[in-house]
């Protein structure tokens, strides 16, 4: 299987969350599992979601856009304050 990661700098997080929300809409379709392989250039990681795995897989899909946000912005992304 080809990694959807081949050619993607796996620091970048503009460039990571959007293959992990492939990862993600391919579970969401109903596929059981989602298999990925994320490399840099000292290591290799085989990861293989499956349908239990949707929230954290959503959370860190939140955390990679906040950072990607920070990164083009150079500020933090605001938040409105919610009164329960």
């Amino acid at each position: 299987m080809t990694s959807i990661f081949t050619g993607i700098d796996m620091s970048d997080p503009c460039a990571v969350w959007p293959k992990l929300q492939e990862a993600l809409d391919r579970l969401l379709a109903g596929e059981r599992t989602s298999e990925i392989e994320m490399r840099t250039q000292v290591s290799s990681v085989r990861k293989e979601f499956a349908q239990t795995d949707r929230m954290a897989l959503q959370q860190r899909i939140r955390i990679l856009k906040l950072e990607c946000a920070r990164k083009t912005t150079g500020r933090p992304s605001r938040r409105a304050i919610t009164f329960g």
